[in-house]
């Protein structure tokens, strides 16, 4: 025959107390764990930032030494440095050769170098030889006057 175990009411509370206390001893293993993984996951988040910022700190010294060597290349002595390198013999405009034009291409009125420049162009028409067609048929009509 099969007896009939009763549980004692004390053996009943004591389950249930045991069974919520596991439950809360789970809970904080979990909550470590969960903390645990949010730390590590925080560091390597902060470690690929803190690379980041050197990499960009890296590149923005690149740039300024870049931009101070290219400044330094647009100076006046180094430009002409540089083109006597290449066997070229250049000068900054002058003023007077400086012409300024409008959007349409034309140049604005009332310049100084516009006038000039229209003065050398009269010059040289008027300095223009312009020698005959053929210039055979040319020496053989000196030899008739003769």
């Amino acid at each position: 025959m099969r007896r009939n175990r009763k549980m004692p009411k004390k053996m009943s509370v004591m389950a249930g107390r045991s069974v919520q206390f596991g439950a809360v001893i789970v809970m904080v293993v979990a909550m470590a764990i969960l903390n645990v993984l949010a730390s590590s996951s925080c560091k390597q988040l902060a470690k690929a930032v803190r690379e980041k910022e050197r990499q960009l700190e890296r590149l923005e010294d690149s740039q300024k030494r870049e931009s101070a060597r290219w400044e330094e290349m647009k100076a006046p002595d180094s430009l002409e440095a540089a083109l006597l390198k290449l066997g070229l013999k250049m000068h900054y405009p002058k003023p007077e050769q400086v012409v300024r034009m409008d959007a349409a291409g034309r140049p604005y009125p009332g310049q100084i170098s516009v006038a000039r420049a229209a003065e050398r162009n009269r010059a040289a028409q008027s300095a223009k030889y312009a020698p005959a067609a053929n210039p055979a048929r040319r020496i053989a009509s000196n030899r008739t006057r003769r």
